[in-house]
């Protein structure tokens, strides 16, 4: 036998599923390795292959999402060892997607690949919107990302005025203020669609960024930028926001800024957005 074989995996592959997105895919997988092998057992290389829109990868190809080695067991014989490995990661996106595994030792050739299924015999999910009841939606959710900026759901946004918000940008294309100016809080709206596979507009971008940054005075401003939860399109205007503000950031720099105050993903192409926008 190889020196590494997939003995099974969860969800199985082939194998239907059905999820609701911003819930976590779950992957495992159980490895049978040889343990005269000149390579630590405990060292293999073991990974989910998909297409799905995540919170690494949001432009729906093929890429891989790493697993952790999570147990360690004694096989039948002694040549053989188990090895449990699996990783859970947030879906970004109400899609379809395809899955399987893959597994090598360390320090094996580049393509000496073992998959856990036949050519094309993958496994597919598919994913809903969002449930109606989540942890963002449970009552007001916000963080304070950089200057007078914070980000959070829609509903610390209805309720901003007793949050004491002086400013709000909804950018979530399905979900509206009811009299907004009654409360005395400035408010915009820059609709964006939902779902990370959905590339927000140029023109959407400079204009949530330039509003954002005329309204900006620290002390004197508290502005909070929403959609329904706070993490995908507010997300992605944060991070453009704090990309604009400091130019010595890369794309990389702006998205981790954002993300150790408050968990958010980008949409497709935001990165080359920025750049153009603000960098050319």
């Amino acid at each position: 036998m190889e020196d590494v074989q997939f003995k099974d995996t969860f969800p199985g592959v082939p194998s239907s599923n059905y999820m609701f997105m911003l819930e976590a895919m779950t992957y495992k997988c159980r490895l049978v390795v040889k343990t005269n092998s000149n390579v630590d057992p405990n060292r293999a290389l073991v990974q989910a292959w998909t297409n799905q829109y995540d919170t690494t990868s949001c432009d729906g190809t093929w890429h891989a999402v790493n697993l952790e080695l999570i147990e360690v067991c004694e096989a039948e014989s002694s040549d053989f060892v188990h090895l449990t490995y699996g990783q859970s990661i947030v879906i970004t996106s109400a899609c379809d997607f395809e899955f399987t595994f893959r597994a090598k030792l360390e320090n094996s050739r580049s393509d000496a690949w073992v998959w856990a299924s036949g050519w094309q015999r993958n496994g597919f999910a598919h994913v809903e919107p969002p449930r109606k009841i989540d942890k963002w939606t449970l009552g007001p959710d916000y963080d304070h990302i950089l200057d007078s900026l914070h980000l959070g759901n829609f509903i610390a946004a209805t309720n901003a005025a007793e949050l004491g918000f002086t400013h709000v940008l909804n950018v979530a294309d399905n979900l509206d203020m009811v009299n907004p100016s009654d409360s005395g809080v400035l408010y915009k709206k820059v609709p964006m669609t939902d779902g990370a596979c959905n590339p927000i507009e140029e023109s959407k971008i400079r204009e949530a960024v330039d509003w954002l940054c005329s309204m900006n005075s620290p002390g004197k401003t508290r502005i909070l930028v929403n959609c329904r939860a706070g993490i995908g399109r507010a997300g992605s205007v944060a991070v453009a926001f704090v990309f604009r503000q400091r130019q010595d950031f890369s794309f990389e720099d702006a998205k981790m800024f954002v993300f150790e105050k408050r968990f958010v993903y980008p949409h497709k192409n935001l990165e080359c957005t920025l750049y153009k926008l603000y960098r050319s």
